[in-house]
């Protein structure tokens, strides 16, 4: 696959009438084909393909199934955002630094911090068993800023005991599990090829089932590079 700067430098060319010489070094990628079978109460099942670039070549270090069931969960990096904007430095909070320096101090403070909380929860969750999106950030945060005091020049084993206990409370305030839902691939682009969104579509539907299927396909030639 192409990187960056040779699309960038192609395209100029393909826009001026030029072919460059060669053909772009590029990088390896892993493609991974995979359907995935949507189950609901509503509509009968429904079957989609997906296809999943990778810069993960290793497939034993990273199963192409295990890549395909986690790929859905990537829009949760939008609920990290929100965590270190909002819900961690407080509303209408607003960095206090006059000079760079010092605002590039706050800031790597403040995910010095959302960095420990996370590591936090999620040792909590692995020594639950349980999945970390079950454990809530406010409450985290919240339990975090009454016991900090605590803590201060403490011990280890006085460290530890104040771990135990901040985990028996968050594990007290858990959140439901989170159901699977479905939303139509439609995008408002006209150019897109998905169906266009318009106004009145029925809400997102919460209660689907899902099976994924990996598609084998047979090993590719021996490349040289």
């Amino acid at each position: 696959m192409r990187t960056p700067q040779e699309n960038l430098r192609h395209g100029h060319a393909r826009a001026e009438g030029r072919t460059l010489p060669g053909q772009p070094d590029g990088h390896l990628v892993r493609i991974i084909d995979y359907t995935v079978t949507v189950r609901s109460a509503r509509t009968g099942p429904r079957i989609e393909s997906f296809r999943l670039v990778t810069s993960l070549l290793d497939h034993h270090q990273a199963p192409a199934r295990q890549l395909a069931q986690i790929y859905h969960e990537r829009w949760e990096i939008e609920n990290g955002y929100a965590e270190l904007k909002n819900r961690l430095r407080g509303a209408g909070f607003v960095l206090r630094s006059q000079t760079p320096d010092l605002v590039w101090q706050e800031i790597y403070a403040l995910l010095t911090v959302y960095q420990a909380i996370c590591a936090l929860e999620a040792r909590t969750a692995q020594d639950a068993g349980i999945d970390a999106d079950r454990l809530s950030f406010s409450v985290s945060v919240h339990i975090t800023r009454l016991t900090v005091v605590r803590q201060a020049g403490r011990d280890e084993a006085t460290l530890e005991a104040c771990r135990h206990e901040v985990t028996a409370e968050l594990l007290a305030a858990l959140l439901p599990s989170r159901r699977n839902r479905r939303c139509d691939r439609a995008k408002k682009p006209i150019k897109n090829t998905f169906e266009v969104k318009k106004r009145g579509t029925r809400y997102t539907e919460a209660n689907v089932r899902y099976t994924l299927t990996i598609t084998k396909h047979p090993p590719p030639p021996a490349q040289t590079r």
